[in-house]
């Protein structure tokens, strides 16, 4: 039989079955209109498709990994690979919530000191036993490990063991920031990490996920297999692996020839050439990754508020999403807080509307009628349409009188310049929680000692503080409504723009379904029958 003919005959099959064997699900659909994109929910259905050889599941990413050590590579496209072997003590759940993981339980047992209890009979993949002296290890590995995750962790003193299952997480001055931040706080193995040391164990990670370290070829491949010892649901996928292509139309091309089972970051320009494909479909999520603006507030001519409230009202948010992602994005932002997350409220905060003349009348107000020059720092195939969007803004700006250097860079070369120096103008953003706090952004990007601390003043500083501190949620998520509305309004240190609906691209020999955070888990991953 030829395969066009074996192609029809199995599509007629799989729709005669589904027709007869399922009833369509009633769904009500929430509509924000005309800026929020529709939100659409479909029954997840399983698919049926040809059955043939299973290898190893090939995901490819738009980067590969510097190194699998979590203190060191806190990228998201390496986390997707540590996450399979590297477990935290709390884990992010897809609703923007989080839960119990490796720690089972915990309580404030006073200001300055967390009580956790720690899941039993737990091992390493060497056979090393998880347990509180474990995580002692790791809460000084993280702690004293240059990078940007140890100052996540600023807040935290040290440890002290209980007992074997039992441990106390020891503050500088009383946070809320645990236990959500514990979704980043990684599980070491202290004598093969004291042994190998960070760099060993970032070419060879030894955890207790549910898939172990096979094989890392740089530049070409990482494998994991199964965990047979794996003290959690035991995944059916038995071997991953990984490879790395940072073009769009590479990761497509491998999608359309079977030499991958999953992409990610699929342009929207390719979402109806998937879709016409009977072996290939698209899998989206509303990401909590947010794309943003940085600007220097303390150079001009960005240092005056007017301006950069003026910047906020010359871009067309809305022309980018449907135009640029053909509506695959959601926007326009509308804060810090996130869907899920403690203290959000939709309704709180109004957009920023599309209004050039109001942002002309704020420049002249500024001083600067006639524009100025500014330079526009942007990643380069690191964010989908990262590139196009940064021109897009550009001519935005050109009709108010702005005139835009725009400075692209690779994501290497990017992240080294703008992690450490406060480079003068605008600088494209995106960024995605790593753990499930509305303290997650405040921590990150308006405390001053932080890398990305571009839009941190003496006021962000004092709020982001005192919401750390308060216990009382009423009274905290208040501070960080004040805080939100300095930012937002008041200081505009931020230029507001959308989120992204992630896209990925799928084979149907693949039960797989997509996640808000880019983690891709793989666990409840299967063959199709």
């Amino acid at each position: 039989m030829s395969t066009r003919v074996l192609r029809i005959f199995t599509i007629i099959s799989v729709l005669g079955l589904a027709l007869t064997a399922c009833q369509p699900e009633v769904v009500e659909v929430i509509k924000e209109v005309p800026v929020e994109k529709i939100v659409e929910v479909e029954k997840i259905v399983e698919v049926t498709a040809v059955p043939e050889a299973q290898g190893p599941l090939k995901v490819v990413l738009s980067a590969d990994p510097r190194s699998l050590d979590p203190t060191i590579d806190t990228i998201k496209t390496s986390l997707v690979i540590i996450f399979t072997m590297v477990e935290p003590l709390v884990k992010n759940q897809p609703d923007g919530s989080y839960a119990p993981w490796l720690a089972e339980s915990w309580e404030l047992i006073d200001p300055n000191r967390w009580r956790l209890h720690l899941k039993e009979g737990v091992q390493f993949h060497n056979g090393e036993a998880f347990n509180a002296d474990t995580v002692a290890f790791s809460v000084d590995t993280f702690i004293n490990t240059p990078g940007e995750a140890r100052g996540w962790f600023s807040f935290l003193k040290g440890s002290e063991v209980v007992d074997e299952y039992t441990i106390d997480l020891i503050t500088n001055n009383p946070t809320v920031s645990l236990p959500p931040t514990l979704a980043f706080l990684f599980a070491f193995p202290p004598e093969y990490y004291a042994e190998v040391g960070s760099d060993g164990f970032g070419e060879n990670p030894v955890g207790t996920g549910p898939y172990q370290f096979k094989e890392w070829n740089r530049g070409v491949d990482l494998k994991v297999e199964v965990n047979p010892d794996y003290w959690g649901v035991m995944p059916t996928v038995e071997e991953i692996q990984f490879l790395w292509a940072a073009e769009a139309s590479s990761r497509m091309a491998m999608l359309e020839t079977g030499e991958a089972h999953i992409t990610q970051k699929t342009p929207p320009q390719f979402i109806s050439q998937i879709e016409n494909n009977p072996d290939i479909r698209i899998e989206t999520a509303r990401s909590i990754r947010k794309v943003f603006l940085r600007l220097n507030p303390n150079e001009p001519p960005t240092d005056n508020p007017k301006v950069r409230q003026a910047l906020n009202y010359a871009i067309n948010v809305e022309s980018i999403i449907l135009n640029l992602f053909q509506g695959h994005a959601y926007g326009r932002d509308t804060g810090f807080i996130l869907p899920g997350m403690e203290c959000y409220d939709p309704d709180r905060l109004s957009r920023y509307t599309y209004d050039p003349e109001k942002a002309k009348q704020l420049l002249a107000e500024a001083g600067y009628p006639d524009g100025f020059e500014m330079d526009f720092w942007h990643t380069l195939n690191d964010q989908p349409l990262d590139k196009e969007t940064s021109e897009a803004i550009a001519a935005d700006l050109a009709k108010v009188g702005i005139t835009v250097n725009l400075i692209g860079r690779e994501s290497g070369a990017f992240y080294s310049k703008v992690g450490t120096e406060r480079v003068s103008g605008a600088i494209y953003s995106a960024s995605g929680p790593l753990f499930m706090t509305p303290l997650y952004h405040p921590l990150i990007e308006f405390q001053a000692n932080m890398p990305y601390g571009h839009s941190a003043d003496d006021r962000t500083d004092e709020l982001t503080q005192l919401a750390l501190q308060e216990f009382d949620s009423e009274k905290k998520c208040q501070i960080l409504y004040d805080l939100e509305d300095y930012v937002m309004y008041e200081a505009a240190t931020w230029v507001w723009l959308y989120h992204f609906e992630d896209v990925y691209g799928v084979s149907n020999q693949i039960n797989w379904k997509a996640r808000s955070d880019e983690l891709l888990s793989f666990e409840t991953a299967s063959w199709a029958k």
